[in-house]
């Protein structure tokens, strides 16, 4: 069962309160604020809302207190008495006494001190900063690319995948890496989607992790990974059409069938939709047929969408979005998610895109 965190937080001004037992208190003091109020965002999984809570500035000053299951980052932003942004500051919180002091018109220069984790995350991004700043680089380039600019997107991928790999060996060579509170975020961060990572990341940690909420959801990831890895068997499902119009994948036993889950709102998922459509018209007459699995909760959107876009082929949904058995059962994380399933029910293929597709298709035909 998915272990879920939840931060409980009390805000007061400051006063002769003592630490809660067990728990964090965060001082915060900051120049030239007033009655200023902050919002705090937790970067956990399966967050539930996006800010946790709201911190009351009172002559630029408060103190909050709670209690966390693991240490994970927190981002405090601080909104102007207008509402607009002024900017923020983050840690990673633990349940320790921590003092933030700095001015609140440079909060990027802010003091945190009295947390050992967050002095561990902060030699962390110190001694990393140059590989974290050029795979975050590269991968935003790499992204930006693949919208308008396919060349450059196949050029930039091996620069990708080498800032990759030197990611993820410094995050596994870190000092205690093994019992590190802070190791765990890391790998929940960035690798929680490779198969093979992910399972590296988690030999090396030491059994006493196995309770943290971010070894946990990575360990569930690996599991549900390797169910969906080719030549597994494809999760069978009966979905309908707008129209009620029932279909069944192991209805198209011994035929390919390609499943592409999609949404109204995902716009990228409508950049595919040229090449599914090709995909479509090459493998017509053939042994092939394709889904669209809409990942919408709403019956009105998901109508209109499938009316205005007007595919050849069956649009079907449960209106379940990523709760449903199907995305949960294809560990649907992001979309496009586009599998490919061969006349025997088993996967074949995954994570099919643009180009790349097509042409693996139609070499099942030549």
């Amino acid at each position: 069962m998915e272990k879920f965190l939840f931060l409980i937080v009390t805000v007061f001004y400051i006063c002769s309160c003592t630490s809660k037992p067990g728990g964090y208190e965060v001082t915060i003091d900051l120049k030239n604020a007033k009655n200023e109020q902050i919002y705090v965002s937790e970067r956990i999984p399966h967050p539930t809302t996006w800010y946790t809570d709201t911190i009351q500035l009172k002559d630029g000053k408060a103190v909050f207190k709670g209690k966390v299951t693991d240490p994970h980052w927190v981002a405090f932003v601080v909104v102007k008495e207008d509402g607009e942004l002024q900017g923020s500051f983050g840690m990673f919180l633990d349940n320790s006494q921590v003092q933030v002091k700095g001015d609140y018109n440079n909060l990027k220069q802010v003091e945190i001190t009295g947390s050992k984790t967050n002095d561990e995350y902060q030699r962390i991004e110190k001694n990393g900063a140059e590989v974290f700043r050029n795979f975050g680089r590269i991968r935003y380039e790499r992204s930006k690319a693949f919208k308008d600019d396919r060349a450059r997107y196949d050029s930039l991928t091996p620069h990708y995948q080498e800032a990759y790999n030197k990611l993820f060996d410094y995050i596994v060579s870190l000092p205690g890496y093994a019992t590190s509170q802070v190791a765990p975020h890391y790998v929940w961060e960035y690798f929680a989607e490779d198969l093979d990572k992910m399972g590296k990341a988690l030999a090396g940690f030491d059994a006493s992790l196995n309770s943290n909420v971010f070894v946990a959801e990575c360990r569930d990831n690996w599991e549900k990974e390797k169910k969906v890895q080719p030549g597994q068997p494809a999760y069978d499902f009966t979905l309908s059409d707008i129209d009620g119009k029932v279909y069944k994948l192991s209805d198209f036993r011994g035929k390919y069938v390609l499943i592409e889950f999609s949404a109204s709102w995902c716009g990228w998922c409508k950049l595919e939709i040229p090449y599914l459509k090709t995909v479509y018209e090459n493998t017509k007459g053939k042994n092939f047929v394709m889904f669209t699995v809409n990942m919408d909760e709403d019956r009105e959107k998901w109508e209109k969408d499938v009316k205005e876009y007007n595919l050849p082929w069956p649009v079907v949904s449960d209106l379940k979005a990523y709760s449903g058995p199907v995305a949960q059962n294809y560990h649907v994380k992001g979309i496009p998610m586009i599998y490919l399933i061969d006349p025997e029910g088993k996967i074949m293929a995954r994570d099919l895109r643009r180009e790349p597709m097509i042409e693996y298709i139609n070499k099942l035909f030549k």
